[in-house]
């Protein structure tokens, strides 16, 4: 995906900003966060076609929490605004400078929302603060995981 940008320099802080669509909010992520989104990743199934499938497990998730909030370019709990309660994570990486591009992933998404509005809301609320800054935006996909591909395909 590619949009038009300006070609200064990028302040990279700009990625991690708050972000807010019509159902959710997109916060930076802190290290208070772990229990109450390890309750949402903990269950199986969010990661059964993913390359590490048993990101469930509290150490493995623990890494992947622990990168998340080493990130410097925004790491998000996403929240749901009528209730407050986590519902997932997402994140921006990768920013090339050379190429105007940036990486959106590591997203996950509670069940309830799947089938439902909450990955698009998500997904182009991301887009839209990207092609603020850069041309050009990647979605890293594992081969095997056919539900993220086909979300990314409906953006």
């Amino acid at each position: 995906m590619s949009a038009e940008a300006g070609s200064s320099a990028v302040d990279r802080s700009v990625f991690g900003l708050p972000l807010q669509t019509e159902h959710f909010s997109l916060e930076p992520l802190t290290a208070d966060e772990f229990d109450a989104l390890y309750a949402v990743a903990s269950d199986p199934l969010l990661w059964e076609q993913h390359p590490e499938a048993d990101r469930w497990k509290r150490s493995k998730f623990h890494h992947f929490f622990q990168g998340g909030l080493a990130n410097d370019l925004g790491c998000f709990v996403i929240r749901e605004k009528r209730n407050g309660k986590p519902a997932g994570s997402s994140r921006f990486y990768g920013y090339e400078e050379t190429h105007a591009s940036i990486r959106i992933g590591y997203t996950f998404i509670a069940r309830e929302f799947w089938g439902t509005s909450a990955n698009r809301e998500i997904k182009e609320v991301m887009l839209s603060r990207s092609f603020q800054f850069v041309e050009q935006v990647y979605f890293d996909i594992g081969p095997q995981n056919f539900r993220s591909t086909a979300a990314v395909k409906k953006l």
